[in-house]
């Protein structure tokens, strides 16, 4: 076992000697790859924009909970945001690296309106969350529990047109 990890630590030092190597080559030819790989004639001289990268934002997500092995996230979400679908992959992005994996990540939608979609995609990327409408919720569901914090929740779910008689049995179990 000793001598198969003794060649592995060989081999990655012999890679990361060859990785500045390729990089070089690689980054003469980055036109023709480029066009290879998107279809794209490129014509003009590539200007080299390579350095570190520093990506340093502050995210306050709504909820993160560690549940058994399972990291859950929650945002909450009154209206209709286009931006939340990407806020999502980021913040999968940087729950994965603070706690070491990725979050199961929800979105409990309490507006007026449609929720957002599942999913946040663009040309290359498909990033897909769970999307919770309380609107489609039972109220009930919330409402016979024996906490009285999930009762007060029962407000938020269900239909908006059902709200007074909602409020009425939630008050109801309360007192």
């Amino acid at each position: 076992m000793k001598k198969h990890k003794d060649e592995y630590r060989e081999y990655k030092k012999e890679l990361k000697r060859f990785d500045p190597i390729l990089k070089e080559i690689f980054s003469k030819a980055a036109g023709k790859l480029i066009s290879i790989a998107t279809g794209e004639k490129i014509n003009q001289e590539l200007e080299d924009l390579t350095s570190e990268i520093e990506f340093v934002k502050s995210l306050r997500p709504d909820m993160v909970f560690r549940a058994g092995k399972k990291i859950f996230h929650i945002e909450i979400q009154v209206q209709p945001d286009k931006d939340l679908p990407e806020r999502m992959l980021l913040y999968s992005l940087a729950i994965k690296e603070k706690f070491g994996q990725k979050p199961v990540q929800i979105i409990l939608f309490v507006g007026k309106g449609n929720p957002p979609p599942p999913f946040f995609k663009d040309e290359f990327t498909i990033h897909k969350f769970i999307v919770l409408d309380m609107k489609k919720i039972d109220p009930d569901v919330f409402i016979k529990s024996e906490k009285p914090e999930e009762v007060i929740v029962g407000i938020l779910a269900g239909k908006f047109k059902e709200k007074p008689q909602i409020i009425e049995k939630v008050k109801e179990r309360i007192v």
